[in-house]
Formats: structure tokens, C-alpha cells, sequence
């Protein structure tokens, strides 16, 4: 330990004597050998290439400034299965590999500040995944008075504050594995930071609905396949290469065209994902591996737009970027799903899907930037536009003017084969554009043309069902009527026929009675045993005379 720490005050104090800017980075978890005398190489100078230097920081490969490596144990106990993070399981937890970091990288500050109060050399701090917590950490540690000459580039830095370890950090210390989940990079004690992170990186990218099994599955995907190859190619690992396909002049294009969100001191850039998803890089590598890479790849080519879809629900790139948020488990966030919004690019994707797959998945190869291109990068200065300025404070080992300001990569051409280079790049980026953009644009006029003919029909429909029930209905209320009437008639004629039947019997009731009154005038002839007839007047016998005499 007491080496190591006299090899960086060593490096940094060689490197404090050198004029101009100095970069001290501090690497990530694996990277044992970042000092003399079997220093990685590649590894500093990608960092300043690809990352300080288009940051806005005037430092380089090739300019004279000094890239002095900070060594700690870069350890992550129990993670023996990952190599070079915890070999034999005899290394250092997580928290003590950071803290004797934060030490080194202190010691090495101190001596890059030097005894000068007076001296504006700047000096950028870098820090790459567990190197990210290192500095996150000593940023809080630096003097007020010191802040002006110091600035911070930190890669897949995982105290990002949308890093695993802020949407972790709701859980407390862990006591068996040593494990603290912050602080997270600071964004407001007046030092300026740019962050970089390719997309869906799990370390400084991690999906904040958990609930979305695709986003967790593509992430943990993306820890084998991105997280490790920000650097890449190092002597360390010679046949590895950046993610996602890109190399120096694509990666320096897309930090370029990628926004920039910012939060009090910090920016954060997203380097955008192209090509297949994490989450099919492995199946295209079994395919390779099998030779059926034809058959495979158009199916990877189909599905991959409607994935990455499905993904992006898990990640919530509206709020700004420098908020810390810890993880939810819904699959996404209710308040910002838009249902039609999500249907049409749901179609689009698939219409897209089935162009890239039509074309043999050609989508899934990135395009490379030309040899003669990148040959003439490397021959001439390394000047980038910036994050934040159109200028930098260029420096030069050579130079006893520092602070001279100089046009950037935008206005310097390395020669004519560079012009044509850049201008038939420029003009096949236009035209796939272009391409992209109309065959967006038809799917979601094809989209809308479906989404109106059905809506079309829907009416139809819904207005002949309407006519049917009102015909129905007409016709129901039109036999109920019927049916009415047909019972009054009814009704009527019952009463009709008993009205008649009444008057007959009311009239042959007269009838009879009027036949009974006739026979009364007539005298009644007795026969037999009738007595139901007028008696015929008594015979006079004459006793009335014997009464009257008598009397």
C-alpha cells in the first residue's frame, strides 16, 4: 500500500511540473495496473481522447497534457465471478476499496494543485464506474479556494443520480458486504462536472420501473456487453472494442449531436444506444458462433424497434437528470403514458421491424467511420467542440501563452480526402436519415389511414345498429297497436252481440207478453182435470128467494 501511494504522489508531483493542464484518473473496478512500470496503455489516453477533451477541457493524448493514473484497489468483495473484480475472493470490499481511493485520489489532488495558490493550470479529475464513487466522494472534499482551476469527467459512474446506486439508496448499509450507496455525485458546491453514460448501461443508466421485466433483463445484459468497454481497446484487453459498434469518430459524433441536460454544476450526456439492444446481443452471438447468423439476424432485425420500445417504458427521460430517484416497481410511470401516443409508434416499430428485416437486418450493423478518416484524426490536433462552449483554452506543453483561444475540430480540416470523407459521411447520414424519416412518416400515415377506417366502420356500424333497433322497435310498437285494436274490435262486437242478443230476448219477452194479454179476452174452454181456466157462471136455483122471504 505505502508503494502504491508513493508511486502516485510520485506520478503526480512529475506531472505537476510539466506546464499546463493535468488529468487525474482514476480507474474502474478490474483495472489493476493503472501506474508504472506495466501501466495499461490506452487506457488514460482514451479517456482523454474520447471524454475530457470533447468535454470542454483542453487535454489530450497528444497536446502535452499530463495523464496521471490514481491507483487503489478497484475491488468489489464477494464478486470473485467477474474477473479481475475480486480474484480469489482476497480483495477488499466495496466501501474500503472506495475510501482508500478517495485517500489516493486526495494525496494525488494535493500535489497536482501544488504550492503555487497563484498557478490557473487546469486540472480535470476523471473517474470511470467504481472510480465515479471515488470522485463523486472527494469532490465533497475539495477547498472552496481550489474549485476555480478543478472540473470533473466521469464515465458509467455508478453515483450518477440516475446510477444503480442512487436508485438504490433507499437501502441502508450493509454491514456483511461493506456496502454504502452513496453520496451521489454532487451538482451544486461550484465545481463543474460532465457525465457520461451509454444508454441503458446499468451502472450510470439503471431503468427506474423495475416492475418492466424487459428494461431489468436489457440491463443486466448491458452490465456484460457495455458497461466495460467505454475504453476499449487497451492493452489490458486488446480485441475489445467500444459498445454498440462505434468507434473514436462515430463515439465523437454522437457525444456531439447527443442534448446536453444540465443540473446546477453538472451535465449529463447519454450516449444513445444503435443497433441491436443488449438484450439480443447474445443471440446474435450464438448465431455467429453456429453460422445461422443469416437466419438470425433478420429475425433480431424484426423485433428489436418493438423491444426497444417496451424497454424505454422502464426509463423515464422527461424528468431532468440530475434529481436523484430511487427505483419503482411499476412497470412504467402511469402519469406520462400516453395510450394513443404508444400505439402509433407501437405500429411504427413494427412496420420498421419488418423493413430491417426485409433488408437482412443490415440496421443491426452500425456504420464505421472511414479509415482515411480516422487516420487523419490521429494525425491531426485533437480539438473537439465542446459540451458547453464553441471555444476552449487550449494548452500546449510548448507553450509559455497558455489561455489563447483556438476554433474547434469544426473549422480545421486535416486535408482534402478528410473534406470528402466527412462530406460523403455527412451526405450518407442525410440520405439514411432521410430514409428513416419517410418510412416513419408512412407507417404513421399508414397508422392513421387504419386507425380512421376503423374508426370509420365503427360509426357505420354503430349507426346500422341504430337504424335496426329503431326499425325494431317501429315494429314492435306498430304489432302492440295492432294487437290493441284487434282486442277493441273484439271488444265491440262481443258487446254488439250481447246488446242484441238482449234486445231479442227483450222483444220476444214482449212478445209473449202481448200473446198472454190477447188469450185473457177469450172465454176458456175446460177439459179434463184443467183448472187453471174461468169457471162458467152458477146456475140460479132460487134458494136466494126463500132467504129474502125469510127475512
Amino acid at each position: 500500500m505505502l508503494g502504491a501511494v508513493g508511486l502516485v504522489i510520485g506520478s503526480a508531483f512529475a506531472a505537476a511540473l510539466a506546464f499546463g493542464a493535468t488529468a487525474l484518473i482514476v480507474p474502474g473496478t478490474g483495472t489493476h495496473n493503472i501506474l508504472p512500470p506495466n501501466a495499461v496503455i490506452g487506457y488514460k489516453e482514451n479517456a482523454a481522447d474520447r471524454y475530457i477533451n470533447v468535454s470542454g477541457q483542453p487535454c489530450t493524448s497528444t497536446d502535452g497534457c499530463n495523464l496521471v493514473g490514481v491507483d487503489y484497489p478497484a475491488s468489489f468483495f464477494p464478486l470473485a465471478i467477474i474477473p479481475g473484480w475480486c480474484p480469489g475472493l482476497k480483495c477488499d470490499t466495496w466501501d474500503k476499496s472506495v475510501g482508500t481511493g478517495v485517500t489516493n485520489l486526495g494525496i494525488a489532488l494535493n500535489t497536482a494543485l501544488g504550492p503555487d495558490p497563484s498557478s490557473t493550470d487546469p486540472i480535470i479529475i476523471f473517474g470511470y464506474s467504481q472510480g465515479g464513487a471515488v470522485v463523486s466522494q472527494e469532490m465533497y472534499n475539495i477547498a472552496d479556494e481550489d474549485k476555480d482551476r478543478i472540473s470533473v469527467v466521469t464515465i458509467g459512474n455508478i453515483n450518477n443520480p440516475l446510477g444503480a446506486w442512487s436508485r438504490l439508496s433507499f437501502l441502508p448499509h450493509i454491514p456483511f458486504l461493506n456496502i454504502s450507496f452513496g453520496p451521489q455525485l454532487p451538482t451544486d458546491i461550484g465545481i463543474k462536472s460532465t457525465n457520461y453514460s451509454f444508454e441503458y448501461d446499468p451502472v450510470g443508466d439503471a431503468p427506474q420501473y423495475w416492475g418492466n421485466p424487459l428494461a431489468v433483463l436489457n440491463a443486466l445484459v448491458a452490465l456484460e456487453y457495455v458497461h466495460g468497454y467505454y475504453l476499449d481497446p487497451t492493452t489490458n484487453s486488446p480485441k475489445d472494442s467500444l459498445p454498440y459498434g462505434y468507434d473514436d469518430g462515430t463515439l465523437a459524433t454522437a457525444i456531439k449531436d447527443a442534448p446536453k441536460r444540465e443540473h446546477g454544476d453538472a451535465t449529463f450526456v447519454l450516449i444513445p444506444q444503435q443497433g441491436a439492444l443488449p438484450l439480443y446481443l447474445p443471440v446474435l452471438d450464438i448465431g455467429k458462433q453456429l453460422g445461422i447468423s443469416g437466419l438470425v439476424k433478420p429475425l433480431v432485425a424484426l423485433l428489436n424497434p418493438v423491444t426497444k420500445l417496451l424497454v424505454n417504458l422502464g426509463y423515464d427521460r422527461i424528468t431532468n437528470p440530475g434529481i436523484a430517484r430511487t427505483l419503482s416497481i411499476l412497470p412504467f410511470n402511469p402519469l406520462t403514458f400516453n395510450p394513443v401516443d404508444f400505439s402509433v409508434k407501437f405500429v411504427a416499430a413494427i412496420a420498421q421491424g419488418i423493413q430491417d428485416a426485409i433488408a437482412g437486418g443490415a440496421s443491426l450493423t452500425p456504420a464505421k467511420t472511414p479509415a482515411t478518416t480516422l487516420a487523419a484524426r490521429s494525425a491531426a490536433p485533437q480539438t473537439v467542440e465542446p459540451v458547453e462552449t464553441k471555444k476552449v483554452t487550449q494548452v500546449s506543453l510548448n507553450s509559455s501563452t497558455p489561455g489563447t483561444d483556438v476554433p474547434q475540430a469544426s473549422g480545421e480540416k486535416g486535408s482534402t480526402d478528410l473534406d470528402a470523407d466527412a462530406n460523403a459521411k455527412a451526405a450518407a447520414e442525410k440520405a439514411a436519415a432521410d430514409a428513416k424519416a419517410a418510412a416513419e412518416k408512412d407507417a404513421a400515415d399508414k397508422a392513421a389511414a387504419e386507425a380512421k377506417a376503423a374508426q370509420e366502420k365503427a360509426d357505420a356500424d354503430a349507426k346500422a345498429a341504430a337504424a335496426k333497433a329503431a326499425k325494431e322497435k317501429a315494429a314492435d310498437e306498430k304489432a302492440a297497436a295492432d294487437k290493441l285494436k284487434a282486442a277493441k274490435e273484439a271488444a265491440e262486437k262481443e258487446q254488439d252481440a250481447a246488446a242484441k242478443a238482449a234486445a231479442d230476448k227483450a222483444k220476444e219477452a214482449a212478445d209473449n207478453a202481448k200473446a198472454a194479454g190477447a188469450a185473457g179476452d177469450s172465454p176458456t174452454k175446460v177439459t179434463g182435470t184443467d183448472t187453471g181456466t174461468t169457471a162458467a157462471p152458477a146456475q140460479d136455483t132460487g134458494a136466494g128467494d126463500t132467504e129474502k122471504q125469510a127475512a
